[in-house]
């Protein structure tokens, strides 16, 4: 089992196209999404992404991202509660879903300190990633390719494995068919990380 994990907090393009891939194709996923996202008043993309992981159970999931995306080690606990609260009523607003237990701090910047105080505030399972695609940079910037994305996965990806990607990352939609072609190939299924967990 491989964890497919998309942040979503910033950039907002691709992110309805990779869901409807993700749905049509029936790939497992698990969504962290940032409080700031969901409501976002000059877009509806993150509200429409939250509705589509809500009609999509046992396929899709949801995390917390934080609010406002800070470096969680540079916050109190209670800084970190209200960051993860304020998320949870901006999904809330939505829908029903929860994002608990699944917390990915902004950066993949942890402590002790974070995992205790996450925990403390209704997240046990503090989320990070061993393949990073690196897809939020775009190659104007020295990002990857989609053949980047792919390869590097490809090469890196074992049971277990956690791979970080966003919805508004670039060439990550067209990395998609070969990210799958690649994971089969090594007899490897995405799932969520209540799957691979439980």
């Amino acid at each position: 089992m491989v964890a497919l994990t998309f942040d979503m907090g910033g950039r907002v393009e691709p992110a309805l196209d990779i869901m409807n891939w993700l749905i049509e194709h029936g790939v497992h996923a698990t969504i962290f999404m940032t409080g700031a996202m969901a409501a976002n008043a000059n877009t509806e993309a993150g509200r429409e992404v939250l509705r589509l992981i809500a009609a999509h159970p046992g396929q899709l999931a949801l995390g917390n991202h934080s609010d406002t995306h800070p470096d969680f080690t540079t916050l109190t606990p209670a800084a970190m509660r209200a960051e993860l609260e304020r998320t949870e009523a901006a999904i809330a607003a939505v829908t029903r879903l929860s994002p608990r237990p699944y917390f990915r701090p902004p950066f993949g910047a942890y402590s002790a300190a974070v995992v205790s105080g996450a925990a403390s505030a209704g997240y046990p399972y503090t989320v990070t990633w061993d393949i990073d695609t690196i897809d939020w940079r775009p190659e104007s910037d020295g990002g990857p390719t989609a053949a980047a994305i792919v390869a590097k996965i490809a090469a890196n990806a074992r049971g277990g494995s956690i791979v970080l990607m966003h919805l508004g990352g670039y060439n990550t939609l067209e990395a998609l068919p070969g990210i799958l072609a690649a994971l089969r190939e090594r007899g490897l299924t995405p799932v969520t990380l209540s799957e691979m967990l439980r």
